[in-house]
């Protein structure tokens, strides 16, 4: 599909293109431009909203397997908690605190001794691309395009096929033209989402070429409005993490994977009980239109 020259394609599909035929199409340079573009604006928002994978893979999973991903995300805000809890004051297992003096050495001790089974974690603000199995298979596919002079990996591809079917589909009302494609394309993607159950975390190379980009998007990136939210309290709330599929940590970046995963499925919003969680800066009130009891003046009088 498109519009003349121009093709709505995979950007995974337009690399294996280029590196199966060796040449440089414009077609295709274009698509890369705009995915590009558009990924440093949104990061990696095609995930939540516009792949078929992760409606499909609820879709076929077990009511069992559902609680258990529940359970995981719940324990990775835990730990992203206990990481806000080790830092906060200063530890020696984290690399977001400095090294304590040799005067306090003895003090944060016990701290850092509590903390030790807490896994390391970079500095807020410096975690960027964390490579995985994502981006092993990522290399995998635009070597075998390489070396077989085809794209590859859309022959198995559970987003590509997804839209192969339903093509098949309309082509079976429209045109009357039935297909193997319509019994073959659906047997491959129940296979590998059943069996690939971390699909989206581990095996998609869509999303590792997407994430090598997000980490450029600043703009739609989870903000928390510090005064909103419970940990400027001393709190170590991690609602917020334990909602997110990505076992994010919004609020310091202290979760499992980095931010530049974040795709933007507004959950960590939801789940936040202060409303201190948006993906827009928050707006905040000028010292000089307080009241003179500290209270920031009528919502109405500084929209």
């Amino acid at each position: 599909m498109g519009y003349d020259a121009i093709a709505y394609i995979c950007p995974l599909g337009a690399l294996e293109s280029l590196f199966g035929a060796g040449a440089w199409a414009p077609r295709m340079l274009i698509v890369l431009a705009v995915v590009v573009a558009i990924t440093a604006v949104v990061g990696k928002a095609f995930c939540s909203w516009a792949c078929p994978v992760p409606p499909l893979s609820d879709f076929l999973s077990s009511k069992k397997r559902r609680q258990a991903d529940h359970v995981e995300c719940a324990e990775a805000g835990k730990r992203a908690g206990e990481r806000w809890k080790a830092c906060h004051g200063g530890c020696a297992s984290c690399a977001a605190c400095a090294a304590p003096a040799s005067g306090e050495a003895s003090a944060n001790a016990e701290s850092a001794e509590s903390s030790a089974a807490i896994p390391r974690i970079e500095k807020k603000g410096r975690r960027g691309i964390k490579l995985d199995g994502r981006h092993v298979v990522l290399a995998g596919a635009l070597c075998s395009s390489f070396l077989c002079g085809l794209p590859v990996f859309c022959l198995v591809c559970p987003i590509g096929l997804t839209f192969a079917t339903a093509i098949a589909i309309n082509r079976l009302v429209g045109f009357n033209e039935p297909t193997i494609g319509l019994l073959v394309f659906p047997a491959i993607i129940v296979l590998e989402l059943t069996v690939l159950r971390k699909w989206c975390h581990r095996f998609c190379p869509v999303g590792a070429l997407l994430s090598l980009i997000a980490g450029l998007s600043k703009v739609t990136q989870p903000k928390v409005d510090r005064e909103k939210c419970l940990r400027s309290e001393g709190v170590a709330c991690h609602l917020c993490a334990a909602a997110c599929p990505e076992h994010l940590d919004p609020c310091e970046n202290l979760g499992d994977r980095p931010l530049s995963e974040c795709t933007r499925c507004g959950r960590c919003v939801q789940a936040c009980p202060k409303g201190a969680v948006s993906f827009l800066t928050p707006k905040r009130l000028p010292k000089a239109a307080k009241t003179a009891h500290g209270d920031a003046p009528e919502e109405r009088n500084v929209r």
